[in-house]
């Protein structure tokens, strides 16, 4: 993303802009190439050609507001509520969008500059397709990588992250294996500095400033502390420096979820170039790029997003290491040979909700109330499982070494318990979120609003009685607050002098009034409502430092559970196709008894056609075989199932 300003924002032939265009252009200047949602009360709105573009993608209507040079500005706008809906089709569509908000109220304002003072508005967030968090952008089975390229000490460095999940990798790759592994990660926007040659179509350019190394290495220790970073190559602290200086100027200061970076040794995975990878279909089929028809959406059992992820990134980077794959295996196998065992712990992790990606939100300061109630939750189902599995005898070492992972919450979570209602809220701003009993004077300002509310339905009741009009009725709105409202036909002995009630407004079909009783009556329930939601937010501030001085454990629980998952999911895949173990032998040797092609034979059996299969015996003696037949007669998939 280019910060500098945009060469095109100018108004030639209006001299003399409004306030409010005047700082939409100061913005819209900060924006560079990206589109601005520039906050106005309800909407985000946008001008010129952002509206233009806006309209066509989103397909909502194109007006205009004031004009430009004797020309209607273009304008369109979505409403605030349902911006989440329209932000993910504008990134789908290869977009990215500045996100201006208001920094103060109405009422600030006009305590700062008088009645005429504008609101002020700044740049809170870009919103690109490699920083999302939210849910309603993401897709839950699918990771979303951003990586950071750069080029140091003749080397090329490469930084990926998954924002919503905390993961972070770093690595040194040849500028012949830099498709190979791109094309692993698969990454949904790529950043490089300004002239960096190697970039992959799309990149995005960032100042060459952002990308050295001296730099990267001071903002590593910044951000993460007293960790060592000395095993760093000056290409792998470049490429870190400039994805976390692009994540400080998307976040506008406010840094996301990231775990201590992982130096992941290219060597220790098998490369895949793209032309290999789209052939093999392994995570994505060849016939449109969607997930089904592909490897992955053959042997994936998981059942929760944290596996599905965990899933398409051990499918996408196979390992070299025999230890590392016989321990994976090793668990597969413990869950396949102890069928209810298996069940079991898939119907746990089968109502466990996704705790990386809440604590990612709460981390990048989007989190909600309901994301504090689903590490709750999550956390909880995770000791649960720990103690389950834990009283199993022979477990694989690598279940040893992941279930300590998934205790030691209890204090936070005994703490959540008490603090939050059973389902908390997305929305923290209406409050009703902390738990009756957890807090007294709380409770107290919420019983004294409910008792006001109980006196005006009361005094709604009197005012009838007393006026003789049935279809009075005491409403309220966020505007007028709370007030009387009668049929215009109702309204003239409430007008005359000495009815008690001061008018307030006339609209179309009623009046409207107010008493002194009333006002003081929704005085008392408006100062008990904003000390109760400002009771609530301090609470919420707190409950998130418990989350957040704990992140580190908490993401090792959610990894720890995504493995788990993987394990027994494969194992039920096992057991449904009737496969087995493979035995690793020394020597450079492959035999193959009854091989199957998981994705031809499940394609044949929805069609009823049985699949044939085949052995296969490659040996020193016999390393060079010629396979021959008629077109489709199984020959690329013979081959196929072989790599």
């Amino acid at each position: 993303m280019d910060s500098r300003p945009a060469k095109n924002i100018a108004l030639p032939g209006l001299e003399t802009p409004t306030p409010m265009m005047a700082q939409y252009l100061k913005l819209k200047a900060k924006a560079g190439d990206c589109m601005l949602f520039y906050r106005m009360g309800d909407f985000f709105e946008l001008f010129f050609d952002d509206a233009k573009a806006a309209s066509q993608t989103l397909d909502i209507a194109l007006t205009s507001r004031g004009e430009h040079g004797g020309q209607p500005i273009p304008m369109c706008g979505v409403p605030v509520h349902a911006a989440e809906g329209y932000l993910a089709r504008l990134i789908k569509a290869g977009h990215r969008v500045a996100i201006a908000e208001q920094t103060e109220t109405p009422e600030e304002a006009k305590a700062r500059g008088g009645s005429k003072a504008l609101v002020a508005r700044d740049i809170i967030r870009f919103v690109t397709a490699g920083t999302l968090t939210e849910d309603s952008l993401l897709e839950s089975w699918s990771s979303n990588i951003l990586v950071a390229l750069a080029e140091a000490g003749g080397e090329i460095g490469l930084a990926a992250a998954d924002i919503s999940t905390g993961y972070f990798e770093v690595s040194c790759v040849s500028a012949s294996a830099l498709e190979a592994e791109l094309a692993r990660l698969g990454p949904s926007e790529v950043v490089a500095p300004e002239g960096f040659v190697a970039k992959p179509y799309g990149t995005i350019d960032r100042p060459h400033d952002d990308f050295d190394s001296i730099a990267g290495k001071g903002a590593l220790a910044a951000h993460f502390g007293n960790t060592d970073f000395a095993a760093l190559s000056r290409a792998e602290l470049a490429a870190a420096g400039g994805l976390l200086a692009y994540l400080e100027h998307v976040g506008q200061g406010k840094m996301p979820f990231l775990k201590v970076p992982v130096r992941r040794e290219v060597q220790q995975y098998l490369l895949i170039d793209q032309a290999t990878r789209d052939s093999l279909e392994i995570t994505r089929s060849a016939n449109g790029g969607g997930r089904a028809g592909s490897l992955l959406a053959e042997v994936d059992r998981t059942i929760t997003g944290a596996g599905a992820r965990q899933l398409a990134a051990d499918l996408s980077a196979p390992l070299m290491d025999k230890g590392a794959i016989e321990a994976r295996l090793a668990l597969v196998q413990w869950f396949h040979d102890a069928p209810l065992l298996r069940d079991s712990t898939r119907a746990a992790l089968r109502q466990l909700p996704d705790i990386a990606r809440a604590l990612g939100r709460v981390v990048a300061g989007r989190g909600s109330p309901r994301d504090l109630g689903q590490i709750r939750d999550g956390l909880d189902g995770a000791r649960i499982l720990r103690e389950r599995l834990g009283v199993m005898a022979e477990q694989p070492a690598l279940l040893e070494s992941l279930l300590p992972t998934l205790d030691g919450h209890g204090a936070m979570v005994d703490l959540f318990t008490r603090a939050l209602v059973a389902t908390p809220p997305t929305e923290a701003s209406q409050g009703g979120y902390i738990a009756e009993g957890y807090d007294a004077a709380l409770d107290a300002l919420r019983m004294a609003g409910r008792d006001g509310r109980a006196a005006v339905a009361a005094m709604e009741a009197r005012y009838r009685a007393s006026t003789g009009i049935s279809a009075l009725k005491i409403r309220h709105n966020g505007v007028l607050g709370y007030f009387v409202e009668v049929p215009a036909k109702n309204a003239d002995p409430l007008m005359a002098a000495g009815s008690g009630f001061t008018h307030r407004q006339t609209m179309a079909g009623a009046v409207r009034f107010n008493s002194p009783e009333l006002h003081e009556e929704a005085l008392r329930i408006t100062q008990a409502s904003g000390h109760a939601l400002a009771a609530e937010a301090a609470h919420l501030e707190e409950l998130i430092g418990h989350v957040l001085a704990r992140r580190d454990a908490i993401a090792a629980s959610a990894d720890a559970l995504a493995r788990i998952d993987v394990a027994a999911a494969l194992a039920e895949r096992a057991a449904e196709g009737r496969w087995c173990l493979p035995e690793f032998v020394p020597g450079n040797e492959l035999h193959i008894e009854g091989g199957r092609h998981p994705v031809v034979e499940s394609a044949l059996a929805k069609l009823g056609e049985r699949f044939i299969a085949n052995d296969c015996d490659l040996a020193p003696e016999k390393r060079l075989w010629l396979v021959s037949g008629p077109n489709m007669g199984g020959k690329s998939t013979f081959c196929g199932r072989m790599r």
